[in-house]
Parts: C-alpha cells; structure tokens; sequence
C-alpha cells in the first residue's frame, strides 16, 4: 500500500511539474498570462528584424518595411487596421492622431514618426487611404498610412506583428491588436496596449532619457 501511494504521489508530482513547464513556455516563463502579454515579453527580450516587405503608401508610394530597419535617431510607432473597421481599430487609429499630436506639441517630430499599416489593401486602396488621412488632419511629415500592393505580402506582414486577422461574416474582421515600436536600431522592440498611447509615449521618453537623448 505504501508502495503504492508513493508512487501516485510521485506520478502526481511529475503531472504537476510537465503542466507548469508547459505553461511557462506559453507565459514566456510565467512574465505573461494573455497572448499580447506574451507577445510583448517576446518582442522585449527578442526584438525581430525588418524583413523586405513591399508597401504602398497613400500617395501612391512605393517603399519597403526594411526603410525603417536601419539605425536612426527616430522611432516609429506602427499599428495595423482595416479603414472600414467600427470597432478597435477606431482606437489604434484615435491612438495615433493622440500621438500626433502630443508630438507636434512637444517639439518631438524629429525623434518620432507613425505608420499605420492597412492589412486590407483590396479595400484599403492609396485614393482611399489619402482620403482617410485627409479627414484625420494627417500631417504626412509624421504620420504614414500605408498597405501591401500584393496580397501575397499580407501573411508575412501579419506573422511579423503576431496580428490574427479572420472574416467576420459582415464584410469585415475580427482581429487582434497593438501599438508596436521601431526603435533606434531599426528593429521591432516594443508593443503596447492600443487604448493607451499615452504609456507607449511616456515609456519612449523615459528611456530615451535614460540613455542621455
């Protein structure tokens, strides 16, 4: 009996043991308990590279995501939405006319810079995103809109920002969100709750003042 009892507490022990080892490695070792929490640890620890990703911006522009990958004494703050959406990405893009300007008011437009990233580019056309800006008093020194000209691109673009995008059945989608950073290395370091601008800012400031900038 004894034997017996031992061997369950033994096997129980080693239940417990392979449960907490499987979630620390979907917390990112116990830091983060939701998946943009995870995500945010990751992108923190391991900030990820640029890759060559062909974009289009709203006047019609063509560039590469890997513009932003290299060193500069700018940061951009980039999030991803679709124009037609009535949900979150009003929020991701209200954060970022936030942004705009808290910038323009506190002299910073040489330091920081948005980028918009549209992942419907087969409604999310240059014409239409140009009007769209126009409506948000874009200043187009500042802040880019911008989408993939080849919906081939568009996984890539969304795997990079850890983004789920799914049709909704209405027309639209339902999708994650975040308010990344580019740093001064040029790679994709920070992420950020969309509804709070305000901390993804003040964070910025704050160790951009802790490295004498």
């Amino acid at each position: 009996m004894k034997t017996t009892g031992l061997r369950s507490v033994i096997a129980f022990a080693i239940i417990v043991v392979l449960g907490l080892a499987a979630f620390s490695a979907v917390t990112a070792g116990f830091a983060a308990v939701t998946s943009d929490g995870v995500r945010r640890v990751q992108l923190e620890r391991n900030p990820r590279v640029l890759p060559d990703l062909p974009l289009i911006d709203a006047r019609g522009t063509m560039f590469s995501l890997r513009d932003y990958g290299g060193a500069s004494n700018r940061v951009t703050f980039i999030t991803l939405v679709y124009l037609q959406c009535q949900s979150v990405c009003r929020t991701s893009i209200a954060g970022q006319s936030w942004m705009q300007h808290a910038i323009q008011a506190r002299g910073l437009k040489d330091r920081v810079r948005l980028l918009t990233l549209s992942f419907d580019p087969a409604n999310d056309s240059p014409q239409v995103m140009a009007e769209h800006a126009r409506r948000m008093g874009v200043d187009a020194d500042l802040w880019r809109f911008a989408t993939v000209p080849d919906t081939g691109d568009l996984n890539r673009m969304l795997a990079l920002f850890d983004i789920i995008v799914l049709p909704d059945g209405l027309g639209g989608y339902s999708h994650n969100a975040g308010l990344f950073l580019i740093d001064e290395f040029g790679q994709l370091a920070r992420a950020y709750d969309v509804d709070r601008p305000d901390l993804a800012l003040a964070d910025y400031l704050a160790r951009a003042k802790g490295k004498g900038e």
